[in-house]
């Protein structure tokens, strides 16, 4: 007895033991499958990258994206052709994992390549365990035709060609790590390259100094090369170039009636760059124009100025302001830089809004210089106009039409017209051939504009307080962004693509060329800098929630 009796405690301490140790191995090998270090994508992203795209909670991300109010009433920005496939069939892949996508498969980058096209992306994704064999079999049973996929051998790594159903044709190279994914076979060339080579962004120290600084809980990061950016409509001759700086990171966030972009610029060198030229600047303290903006305003801009020579060696390099000009006119530019540098304040703003006249083909434009000295400023343009030597075969001199019938009260403030010069196209991008200008003195600051009749339209719209502060469409554009900043926009996008193509230098090219998304959003843009850092933070309002109208919802 006693001996079945060990025999049988025996046995039941093997079993406990057995299953005892089967548990503690399968608790450890899940939890290092769950906490094995990630694999770092970036080390797969070339270095010509434009942009980039990351996310940790790619499934979180959709369905933020979904839930915008623009989403439901179907305007969607189609920038990448990656993403429209991911969203279509990330729902399907989820439903065929039965406890969700796992952790590493939530990690996801989209890298941005010249020429910028919606089919010139890269999609990187981490594998966890078992990623491997899903990911395959969903594209597999999805994704591709009935035709067969084909493989191709590049420097030791394969590449498989996918045939889609839609005639298209996905490039994809797989590791047990990671997944890439591209409609070009010549970028999954180029991933393999810079992973071989050891070449990736991760390998460029202006990227990985930013990159250290990321930060978390964020719906997605953005990162962007902003060197050359094209301005302007696509329409236009001139197709200027402004350089911004180097690369930029942007948190996004979102609600249902707003995107939210949040970001910071590192490194700073001495190239003329919109960036470095705002670094030098004291940044404006007093909050926003909305008192000195009339309500039909549709795009104004305010930059600090503490700094006019960095400004306009900046500006002076822009496309539109490079033109063969005159020694004349050079000499005009001179004086009147000389003039600000004595008499003009700190900030520049200038604003487009719509004429009162329906019969007026162009929008009103005009800049607005704060002045030390009022009188004195007016005595010396007064002086600098008497002393002036004639041009020598000029354009005819316009006149001076002011239209007091419709506009009255701005009839008691003179109104000059300068010497051809090119400060106005500078600052703002718009070049009238004659190149003449229009000045007046009003309320402490210099006003300048391409024509009279904006100088009489923005002073009756002010003197009659017809201004667009307290109004919704500012109110909502001006309560995410800071009142100290260096730099701000703020564009009503459905108005400003309806302008010629010399009234909208100051807005880049990208916003044009997407406008069936954009000309739902106002837009605002703010660079603060503080310490030789810039904070660059952009606001996508949707324009449902600005503007009333007979109709409950806005059917353009």
């Amino acid at each position: 007895m006693k001996l079945r009796l060990l025999i049988q405690i025996a046995v039941v301490v093997s079993i406990v033991l057995l299953c005892t140790g089967f548990g503690v191995y399968s608790f450890l090998r899940l939890n290092s499958v769950e906490n094995r270090q990630d694999f770092n994508l970036y080390t797969l992203v070339p270095q010509d990258a434009t942009a980039i795209l990351e996310t940790d909670r790619m499934a979180d991300l959709v369905e933020d994206i979904n839930e915008l109010n623009c989403s439901k009433d179907n305007h969607f920005l189609y920038v990448s052709e990656l993403f429209v496939y991911l969203k279509k069939y990330l729902y399907t892949l989820v439903e065929d994992t039965p406890h969700g996508l796992s952790k590493q498969m939530n990690k996801m980058l989209i890298s941005f390549h010249e020429p910028d096209t919606p089919m010139n992306q890269v999609l990187y994704c981490s594998l966890g365990s078992g990623d491997y064999e899903l990911v395959e079999s969903f594209v597999e049973k999805y994704c591709s035709s009935s035709f067969p996929s084909k493989y191709f051998d590049y420097k030791g790594e394969e590449i498989r060609i996918y045939p889609m159903a839609d005639g298209r044709f996905l490039a994809a190279y797989f590791t047990p790590d990671f997944l890439v994914v591209s409609f070009q076979k010549r970028l999954i060339e180029h991933v393999i390259d810079a992973r071989r080579s050891k070449k990736s962004l991760m390998n460029l120290p202006s990227f990985r100094t930013m990159y250290a600084g990321k930060q978390s809980n964020v719906a997605a990061t953005v990162y962007v090369r902003m060197k050359g950016v094209d301005m302007g409509k696509p329409t236009d001759g001139i197709r200027s170039q402004t350089q911004l700086g180097s690369w930029a990171e942007f948190d996004m966030k979102f609600n249902e009636d707003a995107i939210y972009c949040s970001g910071i610029s590192h490194g700073s060198d001495s190239t003329q760059t919109f960036i470095n030229a705002l670094r030098v600047q004291q940044p404006v303290e007093d909050g926003f124009s909305g008192a000195l903006l009339p309500s039909s305003t549709f795009f104004y801009d305010r930059w600090a100025m503490s700094d006019r020579n960095s400004w306009f060696g900046f500006t002076a390099s822009q496309e539109y302001a490079k033109a063969t000009y005159s020694d004349y006119i050079k000499q005009r530019d001179e004086e009147w830089i000389a003039y600000l540098n004595e008499h003009a304040g700190e900030s520049v703003m200038s604003c487009l809004f719509q004429s009162k006249d329906t019969l007026d083909k162009l929008p009103c434009a005009v800049m607005c210089i704060p002045l030390k000295d009022e009188l004195a400023a007016e005595r010396r343009l007064q002086s600098l106009l008497y002393s002036t030597p004639k041009e020598e075969d000029a354009p005819l001199m316009p006149k001076v039409v002011s239209n007091n019938s419709l506009y009255p009260k701005a009839r008691k403030f003179p109104k000059y017209v300068l010497p051809r010069n090119t400060l106005l196209t500078q600052l703002t991008g718009i070049t009238e051939s004659a190149l003449y200008t229009f000045a007046c003195f009003y309320r402490g600051s210099l006003l300048l504009a391409p024509d009279a009749l904006s100088l009489s339209a923005y002073i009756e719209a002010v003197e009659s307080g017809d201004v667009l502060d307290g109004t919704p469409v500012y109110e909502e554009g001006i309560g995410s962004l800071s009142p100290i900043y260096n730099f701000v926009m703020m564009v009503d996008m459905e108005m400003m693509l309806s302008q010629p193509e010399t009234y909208v230098r100051l807005i880049p090219n990208f916003f044009f060329r997407q406008s069936n998304f954009f000309r739902h959003f106002m837009l605002a843009v703010q660079f603060t800098c503080t310490e030789g850092v810039v904070y660059p933070n952009i606001v996508l309002l949707y324009n449902c929630l600005l503007y009333t109208s007979p109709s409950p919802r806005d059917t353009r």
